[in-house]
């Protein structure tokens, strides 16, 4: 009777841990297929880290780096992620009611996603960022890989808000928040805006803006050399460069609507619809001789 009893609480057991939720967790730069990472911030005095008027938001955008980096060049493709409800609205609204409706147009955001899975190799250090420059400036390998300082980051904020319960969650930080919580100083002194000012572009823009979207990527084994940069987007005019309205688009409104779009291509019209313009056109050169006597 006992050893029933002993079999009836384990397979019991054994069932309640099945139906358990999984503890989530967002994927970042040690898994080599980080996740798209949404990240908010206000800092409402002259320094980002004093004055009890800073808060920073982390949103899991729930899709991996390799997947990201499939929709470039896919014309017309779009991703809306809307942050004011399920498990991102308790962390959007905190920070939005922080900020008040009066400062909105000074709250910034970027999306990134990291891979630190082999620094000393070529293509080892994979990061994507917003970027508002149609042409990426100066950036060496030796400073891509240093974007790996944003690991912590990502670790310090996994077990804060709905990530831990939620398969893409949200969290918030102020400055005397756990370290490296907060975005404005990771690793105790530098803001995620500029990656740690690993890079001279700040890819934090106020809402409203849309901001270009690049890959960088460590080109060689020298540290001295240039690393790729390649912006997301679609050849529109097919001159091999991706220019002016051929940039894919982060957006973020003041009303908590996430957006990428990369650009459309206009249809080209069926056979059919070629055939009835052309028979058009006929008719009307027709009419036209007609009027004219010819």
């Amino acid at each position: 009777m006992k050893m029933n009893f002993k079999i009836k609480a384990l397979a019991l057991a054994a069932i309640m841990a099945a139906s358990a939720p999984a503890i989530a967790a967002i994927d970042g730069g040690a898994t080599g297929n980080g996740e798209l990472l949404l990240n908010v911030r206000y800092y409402g005095g002259t320094s980002a880290t004093t004055g009890g008027d800073d808060i920073s938001g982390l949103f899991d955008l729930g899709m991996a780096m390799n997947d990201m980096l499939a929709t470039n060049g896919q014309a017309g493709f779009s991703q809306t992620w809307d942050l004011t409800g399920g498990a991102y609205g308790a962390s959007w609204n905190q920070l939005m009611s922080f900020v008040t409706p009066a400062n909105a147009h000074l709250v910034e955001f970027n999306v990134v996603a990291l891979d630190n899975t082999d620094l000393s190799a070529a293509g080892g250090a994979r990061y994507l960022t917003t970027g508002n420059k149609d042409a990426w400036p100066s950036q060496g390998n030796t400073n891509v890989k240093l974007f790996s300082m944003m690991e912590p980051y990502i670790n310090a904020n996994n077990g804060r808000g709905t990530h831990a319960t939620d398969a893409n969650g949200a969290s918030v930080a102020t400055p005397t928040d756990p370290s490296n919580t907060f975005f404005g100083a990771i690793n105790g002194f530098g803001q995620g805006d500029t990656w740690l000012t690993k890079t001279t572009v700040d890819t934090t823009q106020p809402l409203g803006t849309e901001q270009n979207f690049w890959f960088l990527t460590t080109s060689s084994t020298s540290n001295l050399a240039q690393a790729t940069k390649t912006p997301f987007g679609f050849d529109l005019n097919q001159d091999g460069s991706i220019s002016g309205d051929e940039f894919s688009k982060f957006k973020l409104s003041e009303n908590g609507i996430l957006t990428f779009t990369n650009p459309s291509v206009s249809p080209i019209p069926e056979a059919d619809t070629w055939a009835m313009l052309l028979a058009g056109l006929g008719m009307l050169g027709m009419m036209v001789r007609r009027r004219a006597g010819v």
